[in-house]
């Protein structure tokens, strides 16, 4: 079990390994310290260590304002991500309970299982596709428990349709289950056909393209609102790139990157406010600091 140690501590552990105050005062630093939380400030330090070292080092001439430098940076560029989603979240929900109201109607057939994967009948156990039955069961069980929860939840024009006795339609329901929910709803209807003109509506070329990227969306979106690092992240799952993020994209885009899901991010805002402000805006930031910009495009963490 590791020991509680004051801001002072904390600096000189900091030195330890080799960071270089600078101008920085020491007083300076514990105050960012005590700002960002010594644990949080780890994954950025740790991007600034000597390769293959132990104990840990800072590589020679990394200094404190270096550290406060790239976690600035990457605060600024959570807050560009946001205003991003905030743009793309609410059009794709809104486009999406359009289509798909216009199929089943202002009541609430989208609690209906059969709306959703799976088929009703599982294949052999020994089929390979029996696995994939069972995710969708899986998924179907909670998209469902969430829509259900709906039913209950106190918002204002969720309970005006409680009170007259009516069902909430979908048009109300997708405002208030989470992205994660929502994307789950995608993946798991069984006619995704209702999806097309919401691909097409921003730019993007078919439905598992769609499908691709609002779980993208989803990803960073939720690191940026809980205030995770994203600069030399590196992420498990690839990251759609349709031809409205490849057009607008500064260098090589590897797919398993940050920069990869802000290219997407911004392709998606440029193509639903018709212009390249925010594309601008998010690119130029993550350019603003000339070598910073290789924690987005190259992570190692």
């Amino acid at each position: 079990m590791k020991d509680w140690i004051d801001l002072t501590a904390q600096v000189q552990r900091h030195r330890d390994r080799g960071l270089e105050l600078g101008e920085v005062t020491a007083s300076q630093f514990a105050m960012f310290l005590y700002a960002s939380n010594y644990y949080r400030l780890s994954g950025y330090a740790r991007c600034l260590y000597e390769a293959d070292t132990w104990p840990e080092r800072y590589r020679a001439g990394t200094t404190a304002a270096t550290l406060m430098e790239v976690y600035d940076l990457d605060r600024a560029v959570r807050n560009a991500v946001l205003d991003g989603v905030s743009v793309v979240e609410p059009t794709l929900r809104s486009r999406v309970a359009y289509h798909l109201t216009q199929v089943i109607g202002g009541g609430d057939d989208y609690l209906r299982e059969d709306l959703f994967l799976p088929e009703a009948s599982p294949p052999r156990a020994t089929d390979a596709a029996y696995g994939r039955w069972v995710k969708q069961l899986k998924n179907r069980k909670i998209v469902l428990e969430e829509l259900g929860r709906v039913q209950g939840r106190n918002e204002i024009f969720i309970q005006h349709h409680i009170d007259r006795g009516d069902p909430i339609p979908f048009w109300a329901a997708v405002e208030v289950i989470s992205i994660g929910t929502f994307s789950r709803l995608l993946r798991g209807l069984r006619d995704k056909s209702v999806l097309e003109p919401v691909a097409r509506s921003v730019g993007i070329e078919d439905v598992p393209k769609l499908l691709q990227a609002v779980q993208n969306v989803a990803f960073i979106r939720n690191i940026a609102a809980h205030h995770g690092r994203l600069w030399h992240r590196r992420f498990d799952g690839s990251v759609t790139l349709p031809e409205i993020a490849l057009r607008i994209k500064r260098a090589y885009l590897s797919p398993k990157t940050p920069a990869a899901a802000f290219t997407l991010l911004a392709g998606l805002v440029d193509r639903i406010e018709g212009d390249s402000s925010y594309s601008s805006h998010l690119l130029d930031l993550i350019h603003s600091v000339p070598g910073l910009e290789d924690g987005y495009y190259r992570p190692i963490l």
